[in-house]
């Protein structure tokens, strides 16, 4: 699992404890589904790092919308009363739907991903892929389809779009590019369709080979790397929760909620931290399970007392399990409870209202 780095570009330390700028509007800035539930969880409570931890996003991801928010004036540091002005920033070129240029090169240049786009002769599948109903970019379905092809040829260089014999330093980057690109939490929430599946399957894919090609002898299998093996540390109960929760995570983003399901139980029965207890909770709702759903709810916020997102989850298990006294109980308490979100304090509002509204005699 990645590092929450100790500082953030143009943010500060990781250590602060951020707020949600007053008076910012989720909707008129077009945040999207990923953006806003980080922002949600920013409440001037917690650091930054407890932040990104919690959210369950990869961390490469959570700081790249930490800082997209703070370049748009939704977050204050400590001490600020008002967002500064929102940085002006150049639109990004349109990328060619095309053969793309080389992994490789100076790092003082603009690089893209060398995968050929137009999708020559689509096959009957393909082209049903292309013309689907899904909310993804036509440049992100051929990307994709592309992928499938080249993971058929079993070429990992062509898979990463690199040359054969790439060094280290260009596998590394072409391998950043690319899972940027095709990681499963950047459609997180959207209909995908087939390209749910395809992104999973994929992305696993790009994974392993960059694993196979940049570790000493591990396509081979040889001897003197089973050695290296045998050397290592053994793997520890908290390391194997956070591989289980990744693979939980990748699973829900596809749609395959049970499985997910199944993944997330193993994960906290081993290592119940609040992080891993709050994502199966949600992915209990969203299949449709208020029962498990309500266990891990509660369990988070026992961990998590005073803290508001955590209050509102369980409210929404409550909730789901058709519970709704107790649901209106834990969103007045979670009301009184202190937080500078205003999008959070808002979300509780409705909620509140939602549910005496359904509790109103008819």
């Amino acid at each position: 699992m990645s590092t929450v780095p100790a500082e953030i570009a143009g943010i500060g330390p990781t250590s602060l404890k951020l707020r949600v700028s007053p008076g910012f509007d989720p909707l008129k800035a077009a945040v999207g589904p990923d953006e806003y539930f980080l922002l949600s969880r920013i409440d001037g409570s917690q650091s930054l790092r407890q932040v990104l931890l919690d959210s369950g996003l990869p961390v490469e991801r959570g700081v790249a919308i930490v800082t997209r928010l703070r370049s748009i004036g939704a977050l204050l540091l400590p001490g600020e009363s008002a967002a500064p002005a929102p940085a002006s920033v150049p639109s990004a070129p349109a990328r060619p739907v095309g053969p793309l240029r080389s992994a490789q090169g100076t790092d003082s240049q603009p690089q893209d991903l060398a995968h050929d786009l137009r999708l020559a002769n689509p096959s009957p599948e393909e082209q049903a892929a292309l013309d689907e109903d899904a909310e993804i970019d036509d440049t992100d379905r051929r990307r994709l389809l592309a992928l499938e092809r080249l993971i058929l040829k079993q070429d990992p260089y062509m898979l990463l779009g690199v040359s054969q014999g790439a060094d280290a330093k260009a596998l590394k980057r072409a391998y950043f590019l690319l899972s940027k690109e095709i990681h499963p939490d950047r459609y997180y929430g959207k209909k995908l369709g087939s390209f749910a599946a395809r992104m999973s399957r994929v992305f696993e894919e790009v994974s392993r080979t960059y694993a196979q090609l940049t570790t000493p002898d591990r396509a081979r299998g040889s001897a003197a790397h089973a050695a290296i093996r045998t050397n290592e540390q053994p793997q520890t109960p908290q390391e194997y929760a956070g591989e289980l929760f990744d693979r939980a995570c990748q699973l829900e983003v596809a749609g395959d909620h049970m499985s997910a399901m199944r993944l997330f139980a193993a994960c906290v029965r081993m290592d119940p931290q609040i992080k891993f207890l709050r994502r199966a909770a949600s992915c209990a709702l969203a299949a449709g399970q208020p029962r498990s759903a309500l266990e891990y709810a509660k369990k988070a916020q026992t961990q998590a007392p005073n803290d508001v997102s955590a209050a509102r989850l369980l409210a929404s298990a409550f909730r789901a399990a058709g519970k709704l006294s107790d649901a209106e109980e834990v969103l007045v308490m979670a009301m009184a409870m202190k937080s500078e979100n205003d999008v959070l304090t808002s979300e509780l509002r409705n909620d509140l209202a939602e549910v005496r509204r359904m509790l109103a005699p008819t």
